[in-house]
């Protein structure tokens, strides 16, 4: 009764069956399990005239785009943090103890020896995006494959074709996100769910996998209940159309699902309380991102009704089609349906957030589901006289729209890289793989932060609502940071970095500050100005003309060691017009703050677009809830370290 783990995952992993496909006209649907449920054969499953060319030209479309789109399509904050996680492990940092991570360790420890083998480079997103193009390959040939299962494998052709070109899913797939993994993960559980008759290896292999995903992101719960409710569907057919259900089976399945479900996150758990990390890892996977009355759970609209909608359409379609004896062929398909319809509906009732990558596992299952509609619309179309060529070109005319939405959302040649790709550079130029950079979620890459949070969604959330502690001025201090990014920092944080640094382009800002008089005119008065982070500094001017120039009594015609406190400048001639003190070291290293002027329009604009930013967020997640306790501990998490520095022994 037992299946070995390569006759599951043949279909899967060789490609020359998809390929050998496009070679003929006409295709035979056969199950493979070889049970009584052959079906005729149907004009929709069979390619054709040029429809094998037409296919291989848009896969090649699609591998092509990827790549452009590597290299041109706007990063996503998400990235960078994912990438910062990666970067800890390949440095031997633990996350969760040493540097923050809200996600499932096995993306980052899998991508760790790709980054560690390309090195520090400004453009490592891009070339890391690259590396997603095998998991974007490998969840199409699972929807070819689920495809031909169930249908043929011209509609499994054509679901891989529109699943990849789907707008959403075409661009987010782009991006350097563990929702890959994930997707890929959960395809492939689908693939081996679908591909023969259920058995007991088979529960504990999709189990298997839906543990490792789990260890991917803990968004996988909504996946294991999804494969649940689909399973319950197809069995309260069974039961509604007469048939007997094998309660034991069922009970050992469930039993071999517990044990394949557990291993991969015990395993997981067990590491990092080898390491002394089990709490900080439950809390940032799961306390963190869990908050009450938080976007999605403190709304009580039409979104609370997806689920129960869904649950009693499948009851009343079990009950409804209950004298009608499905093959295993027609329950499978019935399985897909419904489990598609339970991830989408529990997404959109129980998730406390929504965002768009959350969309990815179910794009393919519903691009499996409409394909052969639209094969079976086409079919129908076909016997009127004005529309007998539609079934011939409905499946491109398709693809072709779907090319076109892609090319329209994101010209071709239109470069959106180039000013993160310019910041990662000017970054790297200036500091040191010891140096502290303050970023919101770890756009520096490969740079520490000296705030333990990323500053994502839900630690925004905790931030406003007292359950993390603002304390990163504090931590700018404690650990000399000389470099920030201020967009996306908290109020205090992005005020401090105001009147502290000095904007150096490219959204970069290092230690500094104009030395100003407070009166008008030329005055030979002295400035008094304070120093918050004590170090290596210079007097920097526009024109160069440092002459008359005395920094604390002495001439400041070089760098000096300032300690924290007031300090004073003089110009002899009363000449203080661009002027400034900077961190020496970066000035050493072809850094120069920007012409004076500009400073002050630049931060003020970008300012004001964060502080409208804060004030939307704030609106989103206000709760006016009486009674709310608030934490004193950071994040709620007794005992979790604000900042941790400590190696991996």
């Amino acid at each position: 009764m037992t299946i070995p783990l390569s006759e599951c995952l043949q279909g899967l992993l060789h490609t020359s069956k998809f390929w050998g496909a496009l070679r003929w006209n006409r295709l035979k649907a056969t199950d493979s399990t070889n049970e009584a449920d052959t079906e005729s054969e149907e004009p929709s499953q069979a390619f054709g005239a040029g429809e094998r060319y037409t296919l291989m030209a848009l896969f090649c479309c699609m591998l092509f785009l990827r790549v452009r789109y590597a290299y041109r399509f706007r990063f996503d904050t998400d990235e960078a943090q994912h990438l910062h996680v990666v970067w800890s492990w390949v440095n031997g940092w633990l996350p969760y103890r040493d540097v923050f991570d809200n996600h499932g360790p096995l993306f980052h420890v899998l991508c760790a020896p790709l980054l560690s083998a390309l090195g520090e480079r400004p453009d490592i997103l891009s070339l890391m995006r690259l590396t997603m193009i095998p998991l974007f390959g490998l969840s199409l040939l699972c929807v070819y494959q689920a495809g031909s299962v169930l249908w043929s494998q011209r509609i499994g052709a054509w679901a891989a074709v529109f699943t990849g070109f789907y707008p959403e899913f075409f661009f987010t797939s782009t991006e350097f996100r563990t929702d890959n993994l994930w997707t890929a993960l959960w395809l492939l559980t689908i693939v081996i769910a679908v591909r023969r008759r259920f058995t007991k290896m088979r529960a504990f292999l999709v189990a298997l996998i839906l543990g490792m995903a789990f260890c991917v992101t803990v968004k996988t719960g909504l996946m294991i209940g999804s494969v649940l409710f689909g399973a319950l569907v197809v069995l309260a057919h069974r039961r509604f159309a007469g048939k007997a259900v094998d309660l034991r089976f069922i009970a050992a399945c469930a039993r071999r699902g517990f044990v394949g479900i557990i291993i991969a996150p015990l395993g997981w758990f067990l590491f990092f309380c080898f390491h002394g990390a089990a709490r900080e890892f439950l809390y940032c996977n799961v306390s963190h991102n869990l908050i009450p009355h938080a976007q999605n759970w403190q709304r009580w609209d039409a979104h609370v009704l997806w689920f129960p909608v869904c649950f009693l359409l499948s009851i009343g379609a079990s009950i409804v089609f209950k004298n009608r004896d499905f093959n295993a062929k027609e329950s499978r398909r019935m399985f897909l349906v419904f489990t598609a319809a339970a991830y989408l509906s529990a997404l959109k009732t129980f998730f406390p957030t929504l965002s768009r990558q959350d969309d990815l596992p179910f794009i393919p299952l519903a691009c499996l589901c409409m394909t052969p509609l639209i094969a079976v619309l086409g079919r129908r179309m076909s016997s009127v006289a004005p529309f007998q060529r539609i079934l011939e070109y409905s499946f491109p005319c398709v693809a072709f729209f779907e090319v076109a939405f892609v090319l329209i959302s994101a010209p071709l040649f239109r470069d959106d890289t180039a000013g993160e790709i310019a910041m990662l550079g000017t970054i790297l130029r200036v500091t040191r793989v010891s140096d502290y950079v303050m970023d919101p979620t770890g756009e520096a890459i490969f740079r520490r932060r000296p705030f333990y949070y990323a500053l994502e969604t839900f630690t925004a959330v905790r931030i406003e609502r007292g359950l993390i502690h603002d304390n990163i001025v504090h931590d700018l201090i404690e650990t000399r940071t000389f470099v920030a990014l201020p967009h996306g920092l908290t109020k205090s944080a992005k005020l401090f970095v105001r009147e502290n640094y000095l904007d150096v382009g490219n959204g970069v800002w290092i230690l500094g500050k104009r030395l100003m008089p407070s009166g008008q005119g030329i005055s030979t008065a002295p400035i008094h100005f304070n120093v918050v982070i004590p170090g290596s500094y210079r007097i920097v001017r526009d024109n160069g003309d440092d002459a008359m120039d005395e920094l604390d009594g002495s001439a400041a015609r070089s760098a000096r060691f300032l300690d924290a406190g007031e300090h004073i400048f003089r110009n002899g001639a009363g000449d203080y017009s661009g002027v400034c003190i900077f961190w020496d070291i970066a000035f050493k290293r072809g850094i120069t703050p920007l012409p004076h002027g500009k400073l002050t329009e630049e931060f003020l604009d970008h300012f004001k677009k964060d502080k409208l930013r804060d004030e939307a967020n704030a609106a989103r997640f206000d709760t006016a809830e009486d009674g709310m306790s608030r934490s004193t501990a950071i994040g709620g998490c007794p005992g979790l370290r604000s900042q941790g520095r400590s190696r991996l022994a």
